[in-house]
């Protein structure tokens, strides 16, 4: 072979073969991709954790055992102030810390109050996870759930006796009527006072509202009303005055002027809803402060103490309850007092002396309510939590007796509807 030979044949071992080529572009190729894929995986990642935790934050109202410590915080909190009172009276003697945890408990009775004018209002907030997402507004389901939370702040501001007692108020029914869509976001109350009462259930109103927005001077309201000064959702709370608040958790005040809690106009604020909804009117209901009514909800509750139901009277007027004072002044043209805690009912001293030491005992207490009031009433004749709430307290609760009736009655006869 020639010398020039050679040397092209040398030249040509040197120069790579296609397919290495190929190969060796093909890795660096693959190298870069890698390199990209990784940091758009890892910014990915990152996203998807931000979204994930978004989701997550703004659900917070869906956790889980919030919902539980929503609805029972008002209890966690009292039982807690109950064991550090407890801790407190450790070196007094039984029959002592007995007295004081008794005379505590009959302080946060709402004695001389009327049942009628007792309204607890509970906030809350249109939230992502309550609302439709579809119709951006309060979803259907987050009426009651809200409803849970407010309804065990009022038996527990209405009946603190009858908790301490370890007796339960079950739940019997709720029946719900839709008004008008809350809106996303919104702010929202659920006003719950209590209508009448039979035998054996309870009868609470709930109404969900969205608060006026402030007013000014001489604007005049839907029902004829005049506002004269500037009002806000806080000066409305201001306007409920009390002769005893309840300061246990939210807002629970004894409307005395009727400004809210007018249960005489419950049934033409049923017939204006039903009304507004048949003629698929989009004109708002507006309550007496300027409220906008969006639904009603109406609850049967029953007084259990174990198995043993409890007539609703007896458990009202263990707490204080009662028909304003008889006006024997008239004459004299003097204005009745009204009574309270230092100035009580007559009935009050039976409650006392059954409840509070040396004659009483919480122990006493629950017997009377275990079946002792049937006992007593058979042998004296004695019926005195009928007399405490007799007179317009009776005629108020017959009248809205009627309505709740009916309403109960035309949703039993749908059992029958296919």
């Amino acid at each position: 072979m020639a010398p020039s030979d050679r040397h092209h044949l040398a030249v040509l071992t040197r120069i790579p073969t296609l397919p290495a080529v190929v190969a060796r572009v093909y890795k660096a190729l693959d190298l870069f991709r890698g390199a990209q894929l990784n940091t758009l995986t890892r910014a990915n990642m990152d996203y998807l954790r931000l979204c994930v935790f978004l989701v997550f934050l703004v659900n917070a109202g869906s956790w889980p055992f919030v919902w539980h410590i929503r609805v029972f915080w008002p209890i966690i909190v009292a039982r807690i102030r109950f064991l550090l009172l407890r801790a407190s009276l450790l070196f007094k003697s039984p029959s002592e810390r007995n007295r004081i945890i008794a005379e505590r408990v009959e302080a946060l009775c709402p004695v001389g109050s009327n049942p009628f004018e007792l309204v607890t209002t509970y906030r809350r907030w249109a939230s992502i996870d309550d609302v439709d997402m579809f119709g951006m507004h309060l979803s259907n389901s987050s009426y009651a759930k809200a409803l849970d939370s407010a309804r065990l702040r009022v038996m527990w501001k209405a009946f603190p006796a009858w908790s301490v007692s370890q007796g339960v108020i079950a739940l019997g029914a709720t029946h719900y009527h839709f008004i008008r869509e809350i809106p996303m976001f919104a702010r929202y109350e659920v006003r719950i006072s209590i209508a009448a009462w039979d035998q054996k259930w309870l009868y609470v109103i709930a109404r969900y509202v969205t608060p006026p927005k402030r007013r000014r001077t001489g604007e005049a309201m839907s029902n004829g009303a005049i506002s004269t000064h500037d009002q806000s959702p806080a000066d409305s709370d201001t306007n409920i005055s009390s002769p005893n608040h309840l300061n246990l958790n939210g807002t629970a005040t004894l409307n005395t002027d009727g400004f809210i809690s007018d249960t005489d106009k419950f049934e033409k604020t049923l017939n204006e809803a039903f009304a507004a909804t048949n003629k698929r009117s989009r004109t708002p209901i507006v309550e007496p402060d300027g409220s906008v009514l969006h639904c009603i909800a109406v609850s049967q509750l029953c007084f259990k103490q174990g198995r043993i139901s409890v007539p609703p009277a007896v458990a009202l007027a263990c707490e204080g309850f009662c028909k304003p004072p008889v006006d024997s002044s008239a004459e004299s043209g003097a204005v009745p007092r009204r009574y309270s805690a230092s100035n009580p009912p007559p009935h009050w001293a039976k409650v006392r002396a059954m409840r509070v030491p040396p004659t009483g005992s919480m122990k006493r207490f629950k017997q009377f309510l275990a079946g002792g009031w049937k006992t007593s009433a058979e042998e004296t004749g004695d019926k005195w939590w009928e007399e405490a709430l007799s007179g317009p307290i009776e005629e108020k609760r017959k009248k809205n007796l009627e309505v709740l009736h009916a309403l109960r009655a035309r949703m039993e006869g749908v059992r029958g509807v296919y």
